[in-house]
């Protein structure tokens, strides 16, 4: 467009161009007094054209202190139920251009909307990080509903906060059958008996199709959306956002409601988002459940057989000092009791030890393992029992191996030696670690060298900053429950080894 042509369009003065640009403009001193400004300016209220100035005088003033800067800043701020942005430019004073400018001028842009979005979208995260506070309920003793509860109350009082919704169901996407299964729901009907929602494009719903493609949808008039199948009763509108985890379909999560246009796309973004955040906490959830259970069969199963042999002997020892006519039968009643006592202690127990069991079970009459020689291992955590044990351990099968007390001292030497074109295959580390937890010390190794596989460990599935959940979205190796099997140990990192060097595919763990 040429020059006349852009005058033409404003009646032949370029003056009117200034009244186009922003939401105002105007030109103000380093006193944050107004020289000029258009009309648009002129017409907001005094408290915004206050705060425009300040925004400006300010700036004048931190370029006077700290040198000259011809750069266009930028300054945000609300002035009543609004928020603003403003993009001041420093003016060249005539004749002294190696001076701080004593000018400026600002445009003005109304950014309420986006700003909301911003503040919904710190909400939304906010409301997220309080779903996945799980930390503490790991080593409480919640049965599955209980647990399922704890979530359940987490999401309903966020989505009544964030969306002003109390009707929702979660699915969750069965990876075998294609079947999306109802987790939990509030106020909206389970399917009848024998029938079931499929991750599919035809017959199955707005959840079938959002299950299908991974994208969320809005539907504003439920009456006249083909796709809606009937869940809230006198349902008129809805929105239905996937749960993702590491951008893999795992369910999705329903908001209804009994008033059309009820949502819009900004809610159904912000759901989306949450939706996210659902998913991680289900799969905690869910680790939580599968690992509660075989890790309490297999502690205590473990725990028994360590104690067999010594509880044998003592039973024996007993039955000596029954057949003793110099030992008072009750004495030996008491020490049969104990023994009872000590076996429905460890059958209960819930706790790990930190130790590594089995270690005497180790076949070490080969001598060193081939499939181990050469191979350079790395054993993080500060609890000496499980540290030296692991390394040890793997140091008497062949692999050369440096233990680290200190997480920050472990991942310096693995960044180095990486450098130095000789990384270590396997990394080993605890979860909690003081200094950096196992997800940033998974990072590190991975960041240094692509093909170090990673071991995580975890005493009772204790993760605080859900390490596991986050390294193994991408790529961990596998994790460690404590106490663990020694040849347990031995046969993941003799897997590990043979990622390393190629010989198994990832798909195929």
């Amino acid at each position: 467009m040429s020059p006349q042509t852009r005058n033409d369009l404003h009646g032949g003065d370029p003056a009117l161009l200034l009244e186009e640009i922003g939401d105002g403009i105007g030109v103000v001193d380093s006193a944050g007094e107004i020289l000029w400004m258009n009309h648009r300016l002129e017409a907001l209220s005094p408290e915004t054209m206050r705060r425009f100035c300040d925004c400006c005088r300010d700036l004048l003033a931190e370029l006077a202190r700290d040198g000259i800067d011809r750069r266009t800043h930028l300054r945000t701020f609300r002035a009543g139920d609004r928020s603003w942005e403003v993009a001041i430019t420093p003016l060249a004073d005539a004749g002294s251009r190696d001076a701080p400018a004593s000018r400026a001028v600002g445009v003005l842009h109304d950014v309420t909307g986006r700003q909301r979005v911003l503040d919904r979208v710190d909400a939304v995260d906010a409301a997220g990080a309080d779903l996945l506070a799980l930390d503490a309920k790991i080593v409480n003793p919640l049965n599955v509903g209980d647990r399922l509860k704890l979530v359940e109350g987490k999401i309903v009082g966020a989505l009544e906060r964030l969306f002003g919704a109390q009707e929702f169901e979660v699915r969750l996407l069965d990876k075998v059958t294609q079947r999306l299964e109802l987790v939990t729901s509030r106020g909206i009907a389970p399917l009848p008996p024998g029938r079931f929602l499929h991750a599919s494009h035809d017959g199955n719903g707005i959840s079938g199709r959002v299950a299908l493609e991974g994208e969320p949808y809005l539907c504003i008039d439920a009456a006249a959306d083909p796709l809606y199948v009937a869940g809230l009763e006198g349902a008129r509108s809805s929105m239905t956002a996937p749960l993702l985890l590491n951008d893999r379909v795992v369910g999705v999560l329903n908001v209804e409601s009994r008033h059309e246009a009820r949502f819009d796309e900004e809610d159904l973004l912000c759901l989306e988002l949450f939706g996210r955040y659902v998913a991680m906490a289900l799969n905690i959830l869910d680790m939580l459940v599968v690992e509660r259970y075989t890790t309490n069969q297999r502690v205590s199963g473990a725990l028994r057989d360590e104690i067999a042999a010594p509880i044998n002997a003592i039973r024996e020892a007993v039955e000596a000092l029954r057949r003793d006519p110099d030992v008072e039968a009750q004495a030996v009643a008491e020490l049969e009791r104990a023994i009872a006592s000590v076996e429905n202690r460890v059958r209960g127990a819930t706790g790990g030890p930190q130790t590594v069991l089995g270690v005497d079970r180790i076949d070490r009459s080969k001598g060193p393992d081939p499939d181990f020689v050469g191979r350079r291992v790395a054993v993080l955590d500060d609890e000496a029992p499980v540290r030296d044990v692991v390394a040890n351990v793997l140091a008497e099968v062949g692999a050369s191996v440096d233990r680290f007390t200190s997480s920050s001292e472990g991942c310096d030497r693995i960044e180095r030696l990486a450098a130095e074109g000789r990384p270590y295959d396997v990394v080993i580390s605890d979860v909690r670690m003081p200094e950096r937890n196992g997800y940033e010390v998974f990072r590190v190794a991975k960041q240094a060298c692509p093909r170090t596989q990673v071991i995580l460990m975890t005493g009772f599935g204790y993760d605080p900053n859900h390490s596991i959940v986050r390294s193994t979205q991408e790529g961990l190796h596998c994790f460690l429950f404590k106490p663990f099997q020694a040849q347990q140990l031995v046969d993941e990192v003799r897997k590990a080894i043979a990622e390393w060097k190629g010989e198994r595919p990832l798909s195929e763990r």
